[in-house]
């Protein structure tokens, strides 16, 4: 892209410098003129900037982010075009990114990588709350600032690239180093997409490389989908078990199996321990210390007295033999390696161990959805390491299933149904409103998750308020005002039915349409999961919602601006 140094866009954003270059886009350092402040301000590559039906995507997904106020999260300020350039303005942050980071300075220390992952998903879970997924994240999309302060960037970018249509397919699945096994394949992203992401970015802060690499793209992608990761501690020895534990299940291959939330990741990167395991790096360096000290008294000793070196030589060689052929009798100081105990149950594991002449030592328990309570989860060292026999190897073990079954409070009242979720150890989330046949105003009509779904304790359940019998409403579009003309413009809405396992066979879909002029019904058919519903074509002239309900709950939300 050619260099716009000192340009102004719209006569408003002056153009200071280049601070970095993606695939998506060129950042700038700017000046917002207006406002007197400083700003970051990409530039959509050209390549983008020319695909019409890839613009309209930026801008809604860019409103969406704007729309996201959290501290770890750079605000988008502005987005706009100043023909032929295409730009987002955002916050600027004074740093670096984590990429060039860790570029500069290697692995970080383990208790600033958990700092940097945990203010990372605090900014995912904002997201992720407001409906807004990221599908990039990675080391260039962290930026640290000089005091510390974490700031995730680009949301919308990654999601508007990767939507159906946009017509690169090289950006449909992001950075292959970090790309969750349902991205790769080119599956639907959700939530726990991200949390593969940060998991993989984790990996990185620890051991200074992601947790596949080498190969050509196609490779990369294999891995992801089909390779087990390594565990971090296999390449930085003395990694506690328990940050191998968390980005083992951010790395699952298997939705059910990885974290579900990262509000859940939060809970347990901030229980991780702050130290590393350095022990036997530092037995190591006192063996080392040791030995150059008796080096130097005898070269000392040697230089005093060279007229007894000959006998003492003779005298240390028959030492050395003498202690060869004792230790060989009694097995010396052999070293074993150290067994794969994960998934045996905690007497087998110290019975194998034992045998080994190594020691069993429980450190603590984890609930565990999928491991059997009292099955060893990790352990350290490593499966496979060389160590001296009567080693501690220190295992956590499962606690057993964490998960619960949200409780059905629907014909309740909202203080009871509040009650009845938080006596099960969840929190409360949004209260929502939706028409009911068959639940009374004011009561509960419906929980998000549904009862029955399994979740973790402390997952946030919104609540869903009956507003009674849905009110008959004329069917059309809406006419505008006597004297006045439609003068607005055409938007399409395009929707394919969701599977649902709770909804067999057909499904009744609604469309309506919220705006300045009231609300009114333009679409009601029946369809089968999976089938894509008719083109609606919308005449904007105000600020307009369209809302999308299936069997009378709402699926979607499509917001339009004139």
């Amino acid at each position: 892209m050619t260099t716009i140094v000192g340009q102004v866009l719209n006569e408003r954003y002056e153009i200071l410098e280049k601070i970095g270059e993606g695939g998506m886009a060129v950042a700038y350092r700017g000046r917002d003129r207006l406002l007197g402040r400083t700003v970051a301000i990409k530039i959509l590559r050209p390549e983008l900037a020319t695909d019409a039906g890839f613009l309209a995507r930026f801008r809604r997904e860019a409103r969406a982010a704007a729309g996201i106020t959290h501290e770890h999260i750079a605000a988008v300020h502005d987005t706009g075009s100043d023909n032929p350039y295409h730009y987002i303005v955002m916050e600027y942050v004074a740093g670096e990114s984590l990429r060039d980071r860790l570029r500069r300075e290697g692995p970080l220390p383990l208790g600033e990588a958990l700092r940097v992952a945990i203010e990372a998903a605090e900014a995912l879970e904002a997201a992720h709350s407001a409906g807004v997924i990221h599908r990039d994240i990675k080391p260039h999309n962290i930026l640290v600032g000089r005091e510390g302060q974490v700031k995730v960037t680009d949301f919308g970018i990654a999601r508007a690239v990767s939507a159906p249509g946009s017509g690169d397919t090289s950006t449909v699945i992001g950075t292959v180093s970090y790309v969750s096994p349902e991205q790769a394949r080119g599956e639907t992203v959700g939530p726990q997409g991200d949390i593969y992401s940060l998991g993989a970015t984790l990996f990185e802060m620890l051991t200074g490389r992601p947790p596949f690499n080498g190969g050509d793209r196609l490779a990369v992608l294999h891995k992801h989908v089909y390779d087990r990761s390594p565990r971090p501690s296999e390449l930085r020895p003395g990694l506690p078990p328990e940050v191998d534990s968390v980005v083992g299940h951010c790395l699952e291959k298997d939705l059910s199996r990885r974290f579900a939330s990262a509000r859940e990741l939060q809970s347990y990167l901030a229980a991780c321990p702050r130290e590393e395991d350095l022990s036997l790096s530092g037995l190591a360096r006192g063996r080392a210390g040791a030995a150059l000290g008796r080096a130097l008294r005898a070269a000392r000793w040697v230089r005093r007295r060279a007229v007894w070196v000959a006998i003492v030589v003779l005298v240390i060689a028959a030492a050395a033999v003498g202690i060869a052929i004792y230790s060989s009798a009694r097995g010396g100081s052999e070293l074993v390696k150290v067994p794969d105990v994960v998934g045996m149950s905690g007497p087998a594991a110290r019975e194998m161990l034992a045998g080994l002449g190594l020691e069993y030592r429980e450190i603590g328990a984890r609930a565990d959805d999928n491991v059997a309570k009292g099955a060893v989860l990790s352990e350290q060292p490593a499966p496979g390491s060389s160590v001296a026999r009567e080693t501690v190897v220190r295992v956590v073990v499962s606690a057993g299933t964490s998960a619960i079954a949200v409780a059905d409070v629907t014909q309740m009242s909202l203080a009871q149904a509040q009650k009845n979720l938080e006596a099960q150890g969840l929190a409360i989330g949004q209260l929502k409103e939706a028409y009911s046949e068959s639940v009374p105003p004011g009561y509960v009509a419906s929980t998000l998750p549904a009862s029955g779904a399994r979740v973790v304790p402390g997952t946030a359940v919104d609540i869903v308020l009956s507003l009674g019998r849905e009110p008959p409403i004329p069917v059309g579009p809406p006419t505008p005002p006597t004297g006045q003309t439609d003068t607005g413009r055409e938007e399409t809405l395009n929707f394919v039915v969701p599977t649902d396992p709770d909804e067999h066979g057909e499904v009744d879909v609604t469309i309506e349409l919220f705006d300045e002029s009231g609300r009114t019904k333009v679409y009601q058919a029946r369809h089968r999961a999976g089938e894509r519903i008719p083109t609606q074509r919308i005449r904007v002239t105000s600020s307009t919602t369209a809302r999308i309900y299936v069997n009378g709950k709402l699926r979607a939300e499509r917001h339009y601006l004139p």
